[in-house]
């Protein structure tokens, strides 16, 4: 379409507060819902992806990302938390010089603050990924403190260190597993030539076998134990920044692929009922760059975000055994996007109607961006009434809408947000360049409650964010939510 004339801005411009007061919506309450009933599911590294040495936390969620709770810290960043055998405890490796791998150190600390930090490690080396043994006794940890990276056994206490098994002149073994069920563990075994595969041995060390060949690329990494220790989820990267979700059976040594994304996984752990995998997904090509955390059916699928904020860099993951399995389904529902409330987020004019909104046809909703100072910014929001008989219900949010710019770039953005009520700010889940004049389409999906309102509401945004200078036009094609709810019970 092409630019509209300055009497057609000024007629829209006035007709817009009507346009947007008569969508249809139930008001204007954002209440976040009650975080405090929300159970400990999941303990979950993350840190700030702008500033990873100043944010970071061990924070404790439910499977569906409730909670405000986190693990007593300090100056540093958390890595590779492990729940203790108690639920009670917890061990993780802190890095506390930004950007040097020999300042990690081990610490244990009290889920619920009734103890005070520990620290386990006080060297000039790097001390990293620790899990406990099944009766949480001892703990296995990768160190370097006699040279090369090295599986090392210790008490819980941190005293006592002493090598697990010594891997070959110029290989090095880490991020090892510990299965409760088997007594067994998996570990990496990398070569001198930087290629790495999984090795099986016993809790004593003995009966150390190979369990997978590494693939064709830089090879296997991040194993975790399925609960009764028949499988093993692992990452197998194909490239700097790709990577495979997979499982290996024990048993049969045979690898099932889960999940091959565009993009890189990482830190796979089990649900209790070995039904789905939580992980770390990466998906640039898509509009979500850095580790976001996932789930996944271990029988494949399409992967679901847990925590869809781009701020936040996945670095550790453990599953509590008292997570639930998922509740049953009811069929997916289509909400279109005219019975949701559409406002003017940004933008100095407008021209359609939310019915060229409804379908992927080539109808599109036009914006004319509005200077904000830096940039050129056009934008709708877009408020969503969920049809469930509590938000609580709500299983599974998939949002998607199919928008353009007039005047693409390579500085040129096109961005779709959710508002997180809990933080009081629009998430941005997805951003894409917008390098062309063709339509992209902006895509996720959500088990977050944490963007879902008490008034059982979702708040969708889709922005064009140009560089500063002559107007553009945002086109909006279709802007569109399917709600999987929960059965009653």
């Amino acid at each position: 379409m092409a630019p509209m004339h300055r009497s057609s801005l000024r007629l829209l411009a006035s007709v817009l507060p009507l346009w947007a007061a008569c969508s249809a919506g139930s008001g204007d309450d954002s209440t976040p819902l009650d975080s405090r009933a929300a159970p400990l599911d999941l303990l979950a590294c993350r840190a700030r992806v702008d500033s990873p040495f100043q944010f970071a936390e061990i924070a404790l969620r439910s499977a569906q990302n409730l909670g405000t709770g986190r693990v007593a810290d300090k100056a540093g960043t958390e890595r590779g938390a492990r729940l203790h055998p108690d639920g009670r405890r917890v061990v993780f490796a802190r890095e506390r010089q930004p950007g040097d791998a020999d300042s990690r150190e081990l610490f244990t600390s009290s889920v619920d603050g009734s103890s005070a930090e520990a620290r386990l490690t006080l060297n000039d080396a790097r001390d990293d990924e620790p899990c406990w043994s099944p009766t949480g006794d001892r703990l296995l940890f990768t160190s370097d403190r006699a040279g090369a990276a090295a599986l090392w056994l210790a008490a819980a206490d941190g005293t006592g260190a002493q090598p697990f098994v010594l891997p070959p002149a110029g290989d090095q073994d880490g991020e090892a597993d510990w299965c409760r069920a088997t007594d067994r563990v998996v570990f990496v075994r990398t070569a001198a030539n930087g290629h790495a595969a999984l090795w099986l041995a016993n809790g004593n060390g003995s009966g150390l076998v190979p369990l997978t060949d590494g693939g064709a690329g830089p090879g296997d990494h991040a194993p975790a134990f399925a609960p009764a220790g028949d499988l093993i989820a692992f990452v197998r990267r194909t490239g700097a920044d790709a990577a495979t979700l997979c499982t290996v059976d024990t048993a049969t040594f045979q690898v099932a692929t889960v999940l091959q994304p565009a993009g890189d996984v990482a830190t796979p752990r089990w649900s209790p009922d070995a039904a789905r995998l939580f992980f770390g997904l990466a998906e640039p090509a898509r509009g979500r760059t850095g580790l976001r955390l996932a789930t996944v059916a271990v029988g494949g699928g399409e992967p679901v975000l847990l925590w869809p904020d781009e701020r936040w860099r996945l670095e550790g993951l453990d599953v509590w055994p008292s997570l639930q399995p998922d509740p049953a389904a009811l069929a997916p529902v289509v909400l279109p996007v005219t019975g949701a409330q559409v406002q003017i987020a940004s933008g100095s004019a407008a021209f359609g109607t939310r019915e060229q909104m409804l379908a992927e046809d080539g109808q599109e909703f036009v914006l004319v961006t509005q200077n904000t100072g830096q940039r050129e910014v056009a934008g709708i929001n877009c408020r969503y009434d969920l049809p469930v008989a509590a938000a609580e219900h709500v299983l599974e949010l998939r949002v998607r809408a199919v928008a353009r710019t007039s005047q693409p770039g390579a500085d040129a953005i096109l961005r779709m947000s959710i508002y997180n009520p809990v933080d009081e700010r629009f998430d941005t889940v997805v951003e894409l360049a917008a390098d062309s004049a063709a339509p992209r389409t902006l895509a996720f999906r959500t088990r977050s409650l944490r963007h879902v309102t008490r008034e059982k509401q979702l708040r969708v945004t889709v922005i064009a964010d140009q560089p500063p200078g002559q107007s553009a036009e945002l086109h909006v094609d279709l802007v569109e939510v399917e709600l999987v709810a929960r059965s009653a019970p």
